[in-house]
């Protein structure tokens, strides 16, 4: 009963987040057959502006508003919204002010007229209704899922016609705009907003102290996010960096929505479980292993599909080497494997942490700037990706340590690492396109897979549900029956 109620948390809570890529996905490919290489490139220079300069000032108020759902949650919204509309003008004035640094930065000084428009974007998402985000809290995902989904509809139905008459980046400009403005009207007509009189200034310095050290992780993930984008950009050209930012994006954009859903059904479960130490730490494990194992499949298929499918979705003139499709395949892992040491330690509010965890990633996007440079290769932006996110996971995991049993964790990352190794350097060392090979290793790691998975259910799932069960049903770990509370109360 316990495994049944969380599979429909789950596929409840998957709606948006795999719509919302779904749905980017197609304006992406459709983007990529209507716009020449170079304006595709300023299209995706315009979306990495955007998504740095929503990362540095990130706040995190979304978290603040779900941890306060209970009688202050009015005030909790309220100052929320505030400090975000404060935060959505201060941003949309720097990036207009900023629009021809900007351009520059990215060798695209003919847009700078779209980069100064771009901060009208997170200017109308700044007025959306922060309920529908509170309500997850008692997984109700509905009001979110629709206003999102219909907003992203919108923003694919509108790009055909603006890619036809702009023929330029502004197509992806309007997208965008469209996209935020649905989206805001669609979550103040689906949950009405409590009022409240006055805002609590207690209320607003405690949005403040939870999400200004956050604003450092920001900078972190930013910089682990798009940092790359800009440096390929300045190293190469436009046309590059399309190539660079359609193979990368379809290698790990998707994980994105998978970790949503992940932190979704995360932290309602694993909050749950702080008054027990013992049972906290089962579930700290529990949602481990359950992102290792998706990490370990999803990077499987990518690094046996993604050279494939990089020239069937784009279009011939995008091809990437063995050697980008296998450093993609192991970026993809690691950042998958990331997302649970950082659920467990926003759970516990251990944000300081968890900053300093993510920050050590940073150091990535700089090693592959002097690689790059020295090697003119863009692969190598793409190693140095890969040597900040392992640098960033095991420091993670390290301070993540003390609300797991991190001896199972590492066994059971171990032995996922070798069907992910397999389909990242696989395909580099046996070279050619025979698809043979590709199937004989996916049913290699998909065996290896599959096994461990059978191993987590039955060593620590198993034993996890029947303990609650246990509880619930009133029995003690011998069988013997246990009066809860509530029996105690009525026998007084």
């Amino acid at each position: 009963m316990l495994l049944k109620r969380y599979a429909v948390r789950l596929s409840a809570a998957s709606v948006s987040p795999l719509c919302e890529f779904s749905l980017r996905f197609v304006r992406t490919i459709i983007l990529s057959r209507l716009l020449m290489p170079n304006d595709l490139g300023a299209a995706l220079a315009l979306v990495t502006i955007l998504s740095s300069s929503e990362l540095i000032t990130d706040v995190g108020l979304e978290k603040f508003v779900m941890v306060n759902a209970g009688e202050t949650r009015a005030q909790a919204v309220a100052a929320a919204q505030q400090i975000t509309i404060t935060r959505a003008v201060l941003l949309a004035m720097a990036i207009a002010l900023f629009a021809p640094v900007l351009a520059d930065i990215f060798g695209a000084s003919a847009h700078v007229g779209s980069i100064a428009w771009l901060g009208a974007v997170p200017l109308i998402r700044s007025f959306r209704n922060l309920r529908t985000v509170q309500i997850q809290q008692d997984y109700r995902y509905g009001p979110e899922a629709i206003s999102n989904v219909i907003g992203q509809i919108g923003a694919v139905i509108v790009v055909v016609p603006a890619a036809a008459w702009f023929r330029d980046e502004r197509a992806m400009l309007a997208s965008l705009m469209v996209e935020a403005a649905l989206y805001v009207m669609l979550s103040h007509l689906l949950v009405p907003q409590e009022r409240v009189t006055a805002i609590d200034p207690i209320m607003r310095r405690a949005a403040l102290s939870f999400g200004l050290p956050l604003m450092a992780n920001g900078i972190g993930l930013m910089v682990l996010s798009q940092l790359d984008r800009v440096i390929v950009a300045n190293l190469f050209d436009l046309a590059t960096l399309a190539l660079y930012s359609l193979a990368l994006n379809l290698a790990i954009v998707p994980i994105s929505p998978l970790l949503i859903v992940v932190n979704k059904i995360g932290m309602p479960f694993l909050g749950r479980l702080h008054a027990d130490p013992t049972a906290s730490n089962q579930g700290s494990l529990i949602v481990v292993l359950g992102v290792l194992l998706c990490a370990a499949a999803y990077a499987t298929v990518v690094g046996l599909s993604l050279d494939k499918l990089v020239p069937l979705l784009y279009g011939i003139q995008y091809k990437v080497t063995p050697a980008f499709c296998a450093l993609a395949t192991i970026v993809a892992f690691l950042r998958i494997c990331r997302g649970a040491p950082n659920l467990i330690l926003l759970t516990y509010s251990r944000t300081g942490r968890l900053t300093a965890g993510n920050m050590i990633a940073g150091v990535g996007p700089f090693i592959g700037l002097l690689l790059a440079s020295s090697t003119r290769r863009v692969e190598a932006a793409l190693l140095g990706l890969l040597i900040g996110d392992l640098a960033s996971l095991i420091m993670l995991f390290s301070l993540a340590r003390r609300h797991l049993l991190m001896g199972t964790a590492f066994a059971h990352a171990g032995l996922l690492a070798l069907p992910v190794g397999l389909a990242a350097l696989g395909p580099l060392i046996v070279g050619g396109d025979g698809l043979g090979p590709r199937a004989l290793m996916l049913a290699v790691g998909g065996f290896v897979i599959g096994l461990d998975t059978l191993v987590v259910y039955r060593r620590v799932v198993a034993g996890f549900v029947n303990k609650g069960r246990s509880v619930s049903s009133g029995q003690g770990p011998d069988g013997t029956a246990v009066a809860n509370a509530d029996t105690l109360e009525r026998r007084r």
